[in-house]
This record gives structure tokens, C-alpha cells and sequence, in this order.
């Protein structure tokens, strides 16, 4: 399609309006002429999936702006405005609106000028200094290097024929590579990522229920994560009232928002109005009462179950029938639910930290919630930005349940002779952003379940913040793990347990297996409904590496059957962690895998 068009003896103009992305885009590039409506994006989204755009969009967009501004657009994969496009000289003419009516008058111009076809293909502006192109692509390979993803790796080299091949050569090179990338574990999972995503965000079974309207968000407590709902409900254009216990901490936190807001001002992140309007729409109160005028309250303590539970029915006796009231809280739901005159219109929302940013959340509900209580919910975490992943409300949810399966595995690893910068560097080269050692000495040690977690704690070594955990931290030195080591060598001797030899493999499929296993356990409890649920709050919340799809998809690039032998073997160490659950077998039985479980 894009060789016939380009191929026209007719002058083709392209009107461009809304999203011109992935095929759109090369459809754009293909034609001789470009008009542009000011609210129109361009873009090659396809790295993010792991694939080479197609259509020869790494061939003709550097023959048109260079490599340099051609690796701008394609590697990061976002799309860009109608004045960038038009600064890069992508577009012939930028319009305010009606862009179909200005490029039929800008194809007459073209008519009265005789001017002809002028194919991108035989264009060389943007080859002409072959040097300088050169050096731009090796910048931007010096830039990449060890990207764990391959698809810019090939973008790179594709970019690099268009100046290197013929134009249909390298049509050739961008086609072969992209049907490589599309082949690859790395493209599949981030496609099974992407389309997770949406899927999990849809919620079901609520037919003809309509959301009630948010308005103003009402919030109890003046913690981290309080701040954090409340800055994300402020930039989505809602008022929030947060309720809070004295006059001096409530000052705090006006002070903290306003500051917070005055520093995007002076950065030029938003307008000085909009700075101003944002901190109006945000009030507190110690009274309970100011709650009252609120279309959705989260209650956001520190508290025990009880204590959570005590405050609730404290605030709901100020609420309007109709109004959905939430805790954060990833457990104690019943507990919670007890005391409450409509537990009906009561349900989780369990933010991750920082809530302005992680773009996940877990919306955990009875069987007896209203469904107009979800609906509502819902809806405000969508208009939060948010993803709001439904779960059964059952103690830890979805994250928690299945990341303290993984770590109550490297408590085993540990006793069975692995160290924890080994376990850490393991889970690092898979993909995680830090290893599970790392992140329970930053949580605190004292605040884990697992025995050695306990045991080194006991021991004055309670993580990051005390500057011992399973790591010295030393100012001007790097984490040691050689003191936690030796008290661990102690303790399997101790117990007389025989340290083994375990390769980085054997740690990676016990901590991803356990994972999954606690996947699968939640599965057939009901706690949800689809493997891509789990998938898709590991990935977002807990750092699962995308381009594996998260610890379900990773569980079916391994094979099902494969898994669970992996899981019957490791299942001597600790039955309760890799005791295959039964799904694994039911799902062997049928020829299935967890991504068929996510079509039903």
C-alpha cells in the first residue's frame, strides 16, 4: 500500500488529524505532502511492544530528517505534536482546524505551482552529511547498550541501512527484523503486557449500572499515601477534603500540597492559575463533619483493623446513604465491614506508593457489595488515571500474597546456602529493578514474616534504615552482604543443614515458580478471575520486568508442564510454597495455559 502511493504519478497530500501512529504513520510517510492539524500526534509506538515499525517508517523518515531526529521519534516510541513535526520538517503545512478542507486547498496550490509527486523514498536531505549520520547512529548505540530489550537494537540498525542500502534493500532489512522481533519471548510478553492491561481495567457483570458522580473526594489521614491519593485526585480535577486530628499537622499538610504545587509552577510543569486553582480545591478539617459533603471517602491510616474499623463507622454516620466509603488497607475487610450500618456500599482500594505515580490499584470487594458502590469506585480510579484491578477482598490481595510467596522462597534459597547479593544479582539479570534481599532490608526487616528475616533482625541487623540488614551499609561503600553471610553460615550449621551450590538459574524459576504457584493458588480460590490480573499488579506495582509479562505469562513461556515439575522437585524444600497447586494439572489435562484462562 505504501509502495502504490508513493509510486502515484499524482501528487498524494496527507491530511493528518487525531492519532497517525504505527501504519498510520507510514501511510503519512509514503505520501508526497504532509498537512497537519495542531491537535494531531505522529508517532511509532511499536518499540514498546518490542517490534520494528513496518511499512518502511525506518527507511524513509531518516532519508527525510536525519538519523538523529529519526532515533528521537522511534526509539522512545512517543508520539509527537504538530509543531515538533512541523520544527523536524515531517509536514509541509500546520493547521489550526478543519484539516481535510486545508489540504484539498494546499493539493490546488500544489496544482497551480506544477508541482509533481515527490517521494519520500528519493529524498537525501536527511542523508546528506554520511558522517555525521554515522556518528548519530553510534551515539545512539553507545546510548542503548545493555538494554535489556532488542527491538531498539534493531530499530538502530535499520535506521543505519537507510543510509547504507538501497531504499528497497532496506525495506528488506526493516521487514526481516520486525517478523524477528514479532517471533521473539521478549515482543509476545510485551504484547500479553499491553493488551493485559486494557483487559484487566474493564470491569464485568455490572451491565446498565451507571457510576454516581465524584465530585469531591474526602480523605482521612495525613500519612505518605494520603498525600499521594490526594495529589492525584487534585490533578484529575477533583476537590478533596482531607480530615485529619490536629490544627498543627493539618497546617503540615496544606503546607506540603502547597509546596508542592508552587515548585510545578516555578519547574513550568503547569501555569501559575492552574497552581492556584489546585491548592483551592484542596481543605482539611479535624472535624469528622467536613466529611459530610463528600461523593467518595478513603479512609488512609496507619491503623490496626480495629482501629480502622472503629474510625469507619465514626465517619459513616456523617455520610449520605449513597456514598461509597474505602480503606487502603490490603486485609481485615470483614473485620472492618463489622461495625458499619451499610457494609454493602463498603469496599478496598488499595493504592500503591507513591499513589500519584503507580498506575495501578487493586479494588477489592465483597460478595455483597452494591454493585453501584463498584461501579462508582471504579469509575473514579479510572478517572484517576488509575487501573483498577478487581479482587476478591481476601487478606493480601493480589500484590502482597504473591510477592510474599516469592520472598518466603528466598527465605529457603538463604538456609539452603545461597547469599543474598547472589539472590539480588540473579533477580537483577532477570529484570527486576532491585533484588527481593534489597528491598526487605529497605522495608525493614523487622516489619517480614520469613524466619531469617526474624532471625537477622533479632540480631540488630533490621535493614537499611538501622545501616544493617542482610547488608552493611556504610557511608562511602557499597552494600556487603559478608556479615549477614557469616551469621547465616551459622545458622544452617546450627541446624545442620548442608549449604548447596545453587546457580542463578535455580534461584530465578523458585522465586518466579513460587510466584506464579501463589498465582495459581489465588486463581482457584476465586480471589480473581484471570492469570493477567496477577500479571498486570506485579508488573505495575511490584516491578515484575514487562518484557516478561509478569510472573503468569512467564509461567506459560516456561510451559506448563515444565513449571510444574520444576514446582513437584522444588516442593521437597517447602511444600507450602512450591506444592504445585492443582490448576497446574487441570490445566496439563485440558492442552491449556494460563493465557487461554484470561480468553473464557
Amino acid at each position: 500500500m505504501c509502495d502504490r502511493i508513493e509510486a502515484c504519478g499524482k501528487p498524494v497530500v496527507a491530511a493528518l488529524h487525531g492519532a497517525t501512529l504505527e501504519a498510520g504513520l507510514a501511510l503519512a510517510l509514503a505520501a508526497h505532502y504532509r498537512v497537519m492539524g495542531r491537535a494531531a500526534r505522529l508517532g511509532a509506538p511499536e518499540v514498546s511492544f518490542g517490534l520494528v515499525p513496518g511499512g518502511g517508517v525506518t527507511q524513509r523518515l531518516p532519508r527525510l530528517i536525519g538519523a538523529d531526529a529519526a532515533l528521537a521519534l522511534l526509539l522512545p516510541g512517543r508520539p509527537i505534536d504538530g509543531a515538533q513535526a512541523q520544527k523536524l520538517g515531517l509536514i509541509d503545512q500546520l493547521v489550526q482546524k478543519k484539516v481535510g478542507d486545508e489540504a484539498l486547498a494546499f493539493a490546488r496550490h500544489l496544482i497551480e505551482s506544477k508541482k509533481g509527486p515527490r517521494p519520500s523514498r528519493d529524498t537525501t536531505r536527511g542523508l546528506a552529511d554520511g558522517a555525521r549520520y554515522m556518528s548519530e547512529v553510534a551515539a545512539r548505540r553507545m546510548e542503548i547498550r545493555g538494554a535489556r530489550i532488542e527491538a531498539p537494537k534493531h530499530i538502530i540498525d535499520c535506521v543505519e541501512a537507510a543510509l547504507m542500502m538501497p531504499f528497497d534493500a532496506g525495506v528488506w532489512r526493516e521487514q526481516t527484523a520486525r517478523e524477528d522481533c514479532f517471533a521473539s519471548a521478549q515482543s509476545k510478553a510485551l504484547r500479553h503486557a499491553y493488551a493485559a492491561e486494557r483487559q484487566a481495567a474493564r470491569l464485568t457483570g455490572v451491565d446498565g449500572v451507571e457510576p454516581a458522580e465524584v465530585i469531591t473526594l474526602g480523605i482521612v489521614g495525613t500519612g505518605t499515601l494520603a498525600l499521594g491519593i490526594a495529589v492525584a485526585a487534585l490533578d484529575h480535577g477533583f476537590h478533596v477534603r482531607l480530615l485529619g486530628n490536629g490544627a498543627d499537622q493539618l497546617v503540615v499538610v496544606q503546607n506540603r500540597i502547597e509546596a508542592a504545587y508552587t515548585r510545578a509552577a516555578q519547574q513550568g510543569q503547569i501555569s501559575p492559575d492552574l497552581r492556584d486553582a489546585r491548592v483551592a480545591a484542596f481543605t482539611t478539617s479535624a472535624r469528622v463533619d467536613s466529611l459530610a459533603a463528600a461523593d467518595l471517602v478513603i479512609e488512609a491510616t496507619q491503623g490496626n483493623a480495629a482501629a480502622r474499623g472503629s474510625l469507619l463507622a465514626r465517619v459513616e454516620e456523617f455520610l449520605p446513604e449513597e456514598v461509597v466509603l474505602a480503606t487502603v488497607a490490603d486485609r481485615g475487610f470483614d473485620e472492618m465491614a463489622r461495625d458499619l450500618a451499610h457494609p454493602e456500599r463498603f469496599l478496598g482500594l488499595h493504592f500503591f506508593a507513591p499513589a500519584q505515580m503507580i498506575r495501578v490499584v487493586e479494588l477489592a470487594h465483597s460478595d455483597d457489595v452494591s454493585p453501584k458502590a463498584l461501579v462508582t469506585a471504579h469509575a473514579f480510579l479510572c478517572r484517576l488515571g488509575k487501573i483498577p484491578v478487581t479482587v476478591s477482598a481476601t487478606d493480601g490481595l493480589i500484590a502482597n500474597v504473591v510477592q510474599e510467596a516469592g520472598w518466603a522462597a528466598v527465605d529457603v534459597l538463604l538456609l539452603m546456602g545461597a547469599r543474598p547479593a547472589q539472590i539480588d544479582q540473579a533477580m537483577r539479570e532477570y529484570g527486576f529493578p532491585a533484588g527481593p534481599c534489597e528491598a526487605m532490608d529497605a522495608l525493614g526487616l523487622g516489619y517480614m514474616t520469613g524466619a531469617v528475616a526474624q532471625y537477622l533482625a533479632g540480631k540488630g541487623r533490621a535493614g537499611k534504615a538501622k545501616g544493617a540488614g542482610f547488608y552493611d551499609y556504610v557511608d562511602g561503600a557499597g552494600p556487603d552482604d559478608s556479615a549477614a553471610e557469616a551469621l547465616l553460615a551459622e545458622l544452617r550449621a546450627d541446624g545442620g543443614i548442608a549449604a548447596l551450590a545453587l546457580s542463578d538459574t535455580d534461584i530465578v524459576e523458585r522465586l518466579i515458580l513460587a510466584e506464579a504457584n501463589a498465582g495459581a493458588r489465588l486463581l482457584e480460590r476465586g480471589v480473581v478471575s484471570r492469570p493477567l490480573d496477577i500479571d498486570v499488579v506485579m508488573m505495575i506495582a511490584k516491578g515484575y520486568p514487562r518484557w516478561r509479562g509478569g510472573p503468569m505469562e512467564s509461567a506459560d513461556a516456561m510451559g506448563i508442564v515444565a513449571a510444574e515439575k520444576r514446582l513437584l522437585a522444588f516442593a521437597k524444600a517447602a511444600p507450602d510454597i512450591w506444592e504445585p497447586a492443582t490448576l497446574w494439572r487441570a490445566l496439563f489435562k485440558n492442552g491449556a495455559c494460563f493465557e487461554k484462562l484470561n480468553r473464557i
